[in-house]
């Protein structure tokens, strides 16, 4: 198999730093084939390779390589996934396994892209009578390559679930840019919509008088601003109350297991918001709770049994890695742009914006107008796609309500097949660290179909209190102050991903519009590989 020059020149120096426990950060941009090259060092080394992704979406190309090099591979994903009788959106728990007439696996051999391989298993094992979900889960200890989601790997009871043993693998986790927001994992939301729905449910009149109170309480407190406001006193549930509401929710998954018609129960919703750990906060209209840091479920790459590589194409520095999420291990970090001392990604030009910024003073009607003006400017002269990026919902509303143009703007239900669904020359309008910044991949021949990406202000995250909150946790740990290299990199790493999704091969070429003066200085324009941008004004 012919690898690219980066690939033989640094495998050596990978494996022999796993080889001597190191865990491996590979920092290589989006195209430079980190998958095919992460594949060939675990079999090497160990002859079998744990594949941790984000998302399902990921799941294809290690698919791909896997079949390359000729080894056998197996998935996972939820029961909610993989249940012929559930909708997607179900909690897995809401599935009542040992009622279910088809609690069986049997022996499988994945032999297609996984989603067109599940739906091929999903409708054999409800013909068949076995289970599509631990038929899979059987699979995964007899194949050379495995890919998971991030829950299954980094939260402690489903990893042990499994029954594998991750030191008989190398473990690698793709996307790790993300690994400071793995608290997220267990976030829990309570909201009046779900209360609403949870009362439809049910026909328990006592269930119904608790959620009725509980959803009056939550609106009290659940305020609707787009940063997080730490709630001391939240609406609390007795213990009876808790036990009354769980003994219908049994009821519930009894009753729709037998039906075989299993649709979410939003009573789950508000047990586990009362069963899970963390502070709790009011956010856009919700309360959420969840982990302040992510150091309980980081825990495990300190394992010194496991052989770890971490991957993204816009990794974090050593530093964070380190004094952020508390990786105590020995680190061989490696940077193949600069260890090959050339670029290994596509190219781009930067235009800088001197008239505009995103500064909350200067946040006002006339800054909105000025935005849409120019993101009008960029859509008129850009060859292929417009992907415009917010630093807030808020921000992209306001001015997105002004830029009269075919478009999709994110919201919460937004899924990345709206963008795929797109048939002309749109602005995709994204929120910065959002399913679609950090998600979409538009490509036709392999070549990326997005020529223009616009920088809408400098997605700093609120100093809110939860930011506060976690800053002064990892301070207490590292005993350094951490506020500022939490803001920058957060914000660094969003813009990096949002112009990634323009440059998805060594060929693509794309224009970065720094919408915001303060693009103007030697650290953004460093950062960015932006050192002698145009500067323009309206």
């Amino acid at each position: 198999m012919d690898l690219r020059d980066w690939q033989i020149k640094l495998k050596d120096k990978v494996l022999d730093s796993l080889k001597r426990g190191f865990l491996v950060a590979l920092n290589s941009p989006t195209g430079s084939g980190k998958t095919l090259f992460s594949l060939i060092v675990g079999v090497e080394l160990k002859g079998k390779v744990a594949y941790i992704v984000r998302t399902h979406n990921e799941y294809y190309p290690v698919y791909r390589e896997s079949k390359r090099l000729g080894k056998s591979f197996s998935f996972l994903v939820s029961k909610a996934l993989a249940c012929p009788f559930s909708t997607a959106d179900v909690n897995p728990e809401d599935i009542k396994c040992s009622s279910c007439d088809i609690f069986s696996s049997i022996p499988i051999k994945v032999d297609d892209y996984p989603f067109s391989f599940l739906s091929k298993l999903k409708k054999e094992g409800e013909d068949e009578g076995f289970c599509p979900y631990y038929s899979l889960l059987d699979s995964l200890s007899n194949s050379d390559v495995i890919v998971l989601t991030y829950p299954y790997f980094f939260i402690p009871r489903l990893r042990e679930a499994l029954g594998l043993d991750f030191s008989q693998y190398v473990v690698v986790v793709d996307e790790a840019h993300n690994l400071d927001r793995l608290n997220e994992l267990e976030e829990r939301k309570l909201n009046l919509t779900i209360i609403d729905r949870a009362i439809s449910q049910v026909s328990n009149t006592t269930v119904i008088e608790i959620l009725r109170r509980l959803k009056e309480e939550v609106k009290k407190k659940a305020l609707s601003e787009e940063k997080y406001i730490l709630v001391q006193d939240y609406p609390k549930l007795t213990d009876d109350e808790l036990e009354i509401i769980k003994e219908e929710y049994e009821a519930l998954r009894e009753k729709m297991i037998k039906e075989k018609r299993i649709r979410q129960i939003y009573l789950n919703n508000i047990i586990k918001f009362y069963e899970t750990e963390g502070k709790v906060f009011s956010y856009k209209g919700s309360l959420v709770k969840k982990p302040i840091t992510p150091k309980k479920y980081i825990s495990i790459l300190n394992d010194p049994s496991l052989s770890v590589i971490l991957m993204s194409g816009t990794l974090q520095s050593k530093e964070f890695l380190r004094n952020v999420l508390g990786i105590t291990r020995q680190i061989e970090y490696i940077d193949t742009e600069k260890e090959m001392k050339k670029k290994l990604s596509g190219t781009i030009d930067c235009i800088l914006a001197l008239d505009v910024t995103s500064a909350y003073s200067l946040r006002t009607k006339e800054m909105w107008k000025k935005y849409a003006s120019y993101i009008l400017k960029i859509f008129y002269q850009a060859k292929g796609y417009v992907l415009a990026v917010f630093p807030s919902y808020s921000l992209m509303n306001e001015v997105m309500k002004l830029v009269n143009l075919p478009k999709l703007v994110e919201d919460e239900k937004t899924s990345l097949e709206d963008v795929y669904k797109l048939k002309e020359k749109s602005i995709i309008a994204a929120v910065a660290r959002g399913k679609l910044s950090e998600g979409i991949e538009l490509t036709k021949d392999g070549k990326s179909l997005i020529s223009d990406v616009v920088l809408v202000g400098i997605p700093y995250p609120a100093v809110d209190d939860y930011l506060k909150l976690q800053a002064e946790e990892i301070s207490k740990i590292t005993g350094q102050d951490v506020k500022d290299l939490l803001i920058n990199t957060t914000a660094l790493i969003a813009v990096k991903q949002a112009i990634g999704r323009a440059i998805r091969s060594v060929n693509d070429k794309a224009n970065v519009w720094l919408l915001d003066k303060r693009y103007d200085s030697i650290m953004w324009k460093t950062k960015i590989n932006c050192l002698n941008p145009k500067k323009i004004k309206l």
